[in-house]
């Protein structure tokens, strides 16, 4: 079986709501047997902490605001909580999607700066997009902002599906 997983800071939002519309478009092209995906957050790792929350409804604004979107989206994140990526995830999987370049190489514990032998398999979401990386909305209380994001990460995987599945 091949094992995709999204990447972000936290885990609670972004990389959570890739892994759910990930998971429905693989169950709807009878993928589910082949291809298996999860998320992880690289807060925690590297002396950095962890979040405050295990999930996004720990953080009552930002889920106030998301969750009438998530629902207009059909994506549900409440079963999920945060998970740490560690070498042994990475060592385990064939393909590795960071929200943005924070979570790819800038910040002091960015994955490829962590797991430098697995950079191979290591890629930024704008890979599959006009070059935009998602946004981190962790503090954000714009719903517009939600709204784009969320949005976006639907629209990108659905219409990128493919590509995505060229990289296994």
């Amino acid at each position: 079986m091949k094992k995709i997983i999204f990447v972000c800071k936290g885990n609670i939002h972004r990389s959570v709501i890739a892994e759910a519309v990930f998971r429905k478009i693989l169950k709807k092209q009878n993928l589910t047997n082949e291809i298996a995906v999860s998320s992880y957050g690289i807060q925690g790792t590297m002396g950095t902490r962890p979040p405050k929350g295990m999930q996004l409804s720990d953080y009552p604004r930002e889920w106030q605001i998301s969750q009438p979107i998530l629902q207009k989206f059909n994506i549900d994140i409440t079963k999920h909580y945060f998970q740490t990526i560690a070498k042994g995830v990475i060592e385990d999987v064939d393909l590795v999607i960071a929200m943005d370049d924070e979570v790819h190489k800038e910040s002091k514990n960015a994955l490829v700066k962590q797991f430098p032998a697995y950079m191979d398999k290591i890629y930024c979401f704008y890979k599959f997009t006009d070059g935009k990386s998602i946004k981190d909305l962790s503090g954000n209380v714009d719903p517009s902002s939600h709204e784009q994001v969320i949005k976006y990460i639907y629209q990108t995987l659905h219409t990128k599906f493919l590509n995505i599945l060229k990289l296994l």
